[in-house]
């Protein structure tokens, strides 16, 4: 039997894998950017594996906030400060629950999309940011966990499908937020790196809960 801890430290691992081995990609989405969104995010979770020791030693809460102060302090920027606000807001919304439900990890994480909107400049969908895949996400969540039969592993699966979806959205619009807002309808016909760096997160927590199932 998988306690949380196991299950989150195995996601927390494989996205970490995910997103260092997406900065080539990265990089090249930023290119209307500072082109350093690949690096950073490399950076930061390089640093999140490096302490996936003591990370597992916390409760699933302090789990969250241990990585979203790491990436906060190692990616710098607006992607360290926006990938760093989420989990640790997220974290401290499951707080000492050591056996969140599905409902609790869907309060936690509109907790996060809220907080993230607002360090934003109240971020909005078709600004060309990662909340084009995050909220969503957490609407398919909320929508499936309202029916009150889907598991954590078709609330995931429709999570990524909603990610993916919206993250794909971001390839016909212009960048209203960032960097990529300088440069006007040049940046039409890129996909917000932020965006796939949602999808990737999703993808990661799907591929752990397919194994367990």
């Amino acid at each position: 039997m998988h306690t949380q801890k196991d299950v989150l430290a195995g996601v927390i691992e494989l996205i970490s894998k995910k997103l260092i081995d997406a900065e080539k990609i990265l990089t090249e989405l930023d290119s209307m950017g500072d082109a350093d969104c690949g690096s950073g995010i490399r950076r930061g979770f390089e640093a999140v594996l490096n302490s996936i020791g003591e990370i597992k030693e916390l409760e699933v809460g302090d789990m969250l906030k241990k990585v979203g102060f790491t990436l906060a302090y190692t990616i710098g920027g607006t992607s360290g400060a926006m990938l760093g606000t989420g989990f640790i807001e997220t974290g401290k919304s499951i707080g000492d629950n050591r056996d969140p439900q599905p409902a609790d990890w869907l309060k936690a994480l509109k907790c996060a999309l809220g907080v993230i909107k607002r360090r934003g400049g109240n971020t909005q969908i078709e600004d060309k940011t990662l909340v084009d895949a995050l909220e969503p996400a957490i609407a398919a969540i909320q929508a499936l966990h309202e029916t009150g039969q889907a598991t954590m592993l078709q609330l995931l699966e429709g999570a990524y499908a909603a990610a993916k979806e919206g993250s794909d959205r971001t390839i016909d619009m212009v960048a209203r937020k960032g960097r990529a807002s300088y440069v006007g309808e040049r940046s039409r016909g890129n996909r917000d790196p932020g965006s796939l760096v949602i999808v990737l997160m999703f993808e990661a927590a799907l591929e752990i809960y397919r194994r367990l199932n």
